[in-house]
């Protein structure tokens, strides 16, 4: 399937990606020299700004569609034959590019398209990348 972002959407948006997940690397690196856990919060908890794009572009309840699209996502990533799975699998590490246009594909598959598309899709390739992919493949 044809990535639904030009290379010049896709550099742009990587480069969004890796400056809110140096952000949240900055702020996890002073959360533990606090004493705080942040392994023990819930993603609204340790992504809020990620959650409340979620919210606004989505116009429904964040959880929910976190489950809806944690469920799509979940082939991609998570069984054999994926289209992330063998990257994931061989080097425990996704660059954000080929996440976004996974991602992208899928979020067109659940009729996002433009501006929504871009900004939503930022906000969960943050999410997956800054708590790992098993976010996406764990049971709930």
């Amino acid at each position: 399937m044809p990535s639904p972002f030009t290379s010049e959407q896709l550099a742009s948006l990587s480069l969004q990606i890796d400056q809110q997940l140096a952000e949240l690397r900055d702020a996890s690196a002073d959360a533990k020299y606090k004493g705080d856990e942040p392994g023990k919060q819930d993603i609204p908890e340790r992504l809020p700004a990620q959650w409340q794009v979620i919210a606004s572009v989505t116009k429904e309840e964040p959880r929910s569609f976190w489950l809806r699209f944690k469920q799509a996502a979940r082939r991609d990533l998570c069984e054999e034959g994926g289209v992330l799975y063998a990257q994931w699998q061989r080097y425990r590490d996704l660059s954000s590019k080929s996440v976004l246009e996974s991602f992208g594909a899928i979020l067109v598959a659940m009729g996002y398209s433009g501006n929504a598309l871009q900004v939503l899709g930022v906000a969960l390739v943050v999410i997956v990348l800054h708590l790992n992919c098993t976010v996406i493949c764990e049971e709930d």
